[in-house]
């Protein structure tokens, strides 16, 4: 390929860059080390922003805290064992240790669910009606958890902008052959990670607006009610392109179309809980038939449902650690297998169909519809 490419000519990445300052002689480069990853995670670790509307920012306290997006003493202490809970906490460095796989390790909840997303003052005062009220499920809390969980996916996106970045420097000390892939996936990630800020700012710019008003009309939820404290903690947010029965509601590929999200939550209050799957108006259309094909199984079936789904699309994902001790290996497995969608493993059209394991994570006892 370099010689394809003159020292003066744009090189062939499309960084922008002539060639002789890019990629010229780049297999002779020093490849990147593990304390380059560490430094670059701790780096994206450490950005700080208040994630409320401009409007609200004067308010702002200037002291960005790690703030939980599942609440600490309502939810994590439920299903803690001392002061410890089962999840991911996925970085470049580990990536790279782990050949590209993703695993569970346990994790105090301390750090568990936090990011460094909002103001100490906008914490406090936001998140009042969810941290220092019973739970009522009232519309506003509703509207609540969905807007901490949308908030925590637009900053992680934004997160993965800088990252995509700095995997294009992968391929310093690499064949020439090496560099072209690595700089494909780089730009196929970045695209992605394009359009999934450009449809999240959408939808924050919508609850900004909501949130000003007070008015929460414009957001649908389908509750499911549990009757015992559930032994899986999700806060999350995905395009929902396949339904639970394997039908496809929107396809990721169609960079044409605008897609449709859909917010997630798991929490535990009074010895029971619920798992609230959130949209907004505009993506009605694809969002109720995402949930009218989970609503339509059994209350058990539902369950495991949910189980297979939070493995498979949300990296905010936290367990009992006691549960996760008495799953068989094949349980293990199938989660272990889960945690790779979308890295390793596609994922694909049967993914969230029943595949006859029983993981005794969620006792549903019921489900409710409220439309706006």
């Amino acid at each position: 390929m370099n010689e394809e490419v003159g020292i003066n000519e744009l090189c062939w990445c499309g960084s922008g860059e002539k060639f002789e300052k890019c990629h010229l002689n780049r297999e002779n480069e020093e490849a990147l080390s593990r304390s380059d990853l560490e430094r670059h995670g701790k780096s994206i670790n450490s950005v700080g922003v208040c994630s409320v509307s401009d409007a609200n920012k004067a308010e702002c306290s200037g002291k960005i805290v790690h703030a939980h997006t599942i609440s600490k003493s309502g939810s994590l202490k439920k299903i803690a064992v001392d002061g410890h809970v089962m999840g991911t906490k996925p970085s470049l460095s580990e990536l790279f240790e782990n050949d590209g796989r993703i695993g569970l390790s346990k994790v105090g909840i301390n750090k568990a669910s936090t990011f460094t997303g909002f103001c100490t003052n906008h914490d406090k005062k936001l998140f009042a009606p969810l941290e220092d009220h019973p739970i009522t499920l009232s519309d506003e809390q509703l509207f609540l958890l969905a807007y901490r969980s949308l908030s925590r996916e637009l900053y992680g996106k934004q997160a993965n902008e800088k990252n995509t970045e700095f995997i294009k420097l992968f391929d310093r000390g690499q064949p020439v052959e090496t560099q072209a892939l690595i700089q494909h996936f780089a730009s196929i990630l970045g695209t992605g990670v394009d359009l999934a800020l450009t449809d999240l700012k959408y939808i924050k710019g919508k609850m900004d607006s909501m949130l000003q008003a007070a008015d929460f009309s414009g957001i649908n939820h389908l509750i499911i009610k549990l009757s015992a404290n559930p032994k899986i903690l999700v806060s999350a947010s995905t395009q929902p392109e396949f339904s639970f029965d394997g039908e496809r509601l929107q396809s990721l590929a169609d960079l044409k179309k605008k897609l449709s999200h859909i917010v997630f939550n798991c929490i535990a209050y009074e010895n029971s809980g619920c798992f609230v799957f959130s949209w907004i108006d505009d993506h009605d259309h694809i969002c109720r038939k995402f949930v009218d094909s989970l609503v339509k199984l059994e209350n058990q079936d539902i369950g495991n449902a949910l189980v297979r789904f939070c493995y498979s699309y949300a990296e905010n994902t936290w367990a009992s650690p006691m549960w996760w001790e008495s799953l068989s290996e094949e349980k293990k497995s199938d989660i272990s297998d889960r945690l790779q969608h979308g890295l390793l493993i596609p994922i694909t059209l049967t993914c969230l169909k029943n595949n006859g394991l029983n993981f005794d994570a969620f006792e549903v006892s019921g489900t409710e519809l409220r439309s706006m």
